[in-house]
């Protein structure tokens, strides 16, 4: 006796789309009106999983700091978690040894409970280097051990770095390279990340899916986000760290605040506080800068609406959130062409580019915007409709929704396949 067929995963329209025609109307200066139609919203869509069985993300704590947590949060946001059934594993949390580990050693253990109840579909892991690797990789072996397709979704900047491929034939370098090309599908950032991901792992099925970045509906013009103060505002948001241009910040600074005196460097972030605020001080600015710790939430909403400038100097870089942040709420970006950048913005059009280290090259950048807010504003306006129409949440959704589509239906038909190959009893 055969088993009963029982339906795929599909995806099928969803009743979250309450719009008349299917459209988003932008404006011209990238906010949402009532005019023009710049890009269409695609109707929502929901995943349809087999019944018990859900998606299972691995991921670090929501309320920790960095662009693993950001992601997740504007995939929740977007109403992914409502579009798709999703049991979210935090795998990692802020504090203690001891409170990671109980954290990751609960994380292990749900998942084998799942595993063995037949409750997964498909398992969705967010991945940066070193310890993040190791968690995810031996989790995602479990998932395989099961027959369950696995994602694998690099978010680090410092991978490629991180995996050093000398000596050419190590087991290090083995088991890394083996659970990329055992993986259903590998996720990267930019089009940059896929082609050193087919290098280093030929047999891997690499996808190239963006972040995501929530966009506000509404924008100050460049006259209101100065109209309340004298001087502009440079922001800087992320890792307080050398590997991300800090330090080359402030010796641009020193340069750019002889042509502009009164502007104001803004700066939140965690990581080197203490290193970054003594260079301040040797190099004579610290009176420049309003250092802010850590910003989140509605604080960093305000922060970005009030800055004329985004910067961000760094040496390396997956696909910066905080950038694509600045480009959603107007801020004019100056930033390095590492990483996935190159692929989310192009210089002078929706931003200014300066190759890493170069301090002066940064002080012109900066000095060229502070001198030329129609610069500015044109740059800011390109930018916006560019982030868009290639980062707003649906458009980051629909892709990664039709990977889990695709990978449950094949999982399901593979099953149904040795079903039907397995004797009766009778």
């Amino acid at each position: 006796m055969t088993m009963p067929a029982q339906a795929s995963p599909r995806l099928i329209a969803s009743d979250l789309d309450t719009s008349t025609d299917g459209k988003t109307l932008i404006s011209k200066n990238g906010s949402c009106c009532e005019s023009e139609p710049v890009c269409e919203r695609k109707t929502p869509l929901s995943l349809d999983l087999l019944p018990g069985q859900s998606i299972v993300m691995l991921g670090t704590n929501p309320n920790t700091r960095g662009g693993i947590a950001a992601v997740v949060s504007t995939y929740r946001a977007g109403g992914l978690f409502e579009r798709v059934k999703i049991r979210y594993l935090a795998t990692h949390l802020d504090g203690s040894r001891w409170a990671k580990a109980q954290q990751f050693a609960h994380a292990v253990l749900s998942l084998g409970v799942e595993l063995m109840r037949g409750r997964v579909a498909a398992v969705h892991a967010h991945v940066s280097s070193s310890a993040s690797f190791w968690r995810k990789s031996m989790m995602l072996q479990m998932c395989r051990a099961f027959g369950r397709p696995t994602i694998f979704h690099l978010h680090s900047g410092g991978f490629a770095e991180w995996v050093d491929p000398r000596p050419e034939f190590s087991p290090r370098l083995w088991w890394i390279r083996r659970t990329l090309e055992t993986s259903s599908a590998v996720i990267v950032l930019s089009s940059t990340w896929s082609r050193w991901m087919k290098e280093f792992a030929p047999r891997a099925n690499v996808v190239v899916i963006g972040n995501p970045v929530s966009i506000p509906e509404i924008m100050p013009t460049p006259e209101e986000r100065s109209a309340a103060r004298a001087f502009g505002r440079v922001l800087f948001l992320g890792w307080i760290y050398d590997f991300k241009g800090c330090f080359d910040l402030l010796k641009s600074w020193v340069l750019f605040r002889k042509q502009f005196p009164g502007w104001r460097l803004v700066v939140g972030g965690k990581g080197e506080v203490e290193q970054f605020l003594a260079e301040a001080q040797r190099l004579g600015i610290r009176e420049d800068i309003d250092f802010l710790g850590w910003v989140a939430g509605e604080a960093k909403e305000n922060e970005l609406r009030r800055a004329d400038i985004f910067v961000l100097p760094s040496y390396r870089e997956g696909m910066p959130v905080s950038v694509l942040e600045a480009m959603a709420y107007g801020a004019t970006v100056i930033a390095t062409p590492v990483g996935g950048v190159p692929d989310m913005m192009e210089p002078d059009k929706h931003g200014l580019w300066v190759q890493p280290g170069d301090i002066d090259g940064m002080s012109d950048c900066l000095a060229r915007l502070a001198g030329d807010p129609e610069l500015r504003a044109r740059l800011a306006r390109e930018a916006r409709l560019h982030v868009i129409r290639n980062n707003s949440t649906e458009s980051v959704l629909l892709p990664l929704m039709q990977l889990y589509a695709t990978l449950c239906a094949s999982s399901a038909a593979n099953e149904g396949t040795a079903d039907s190959n397995t004797p009766s009893a009778d």
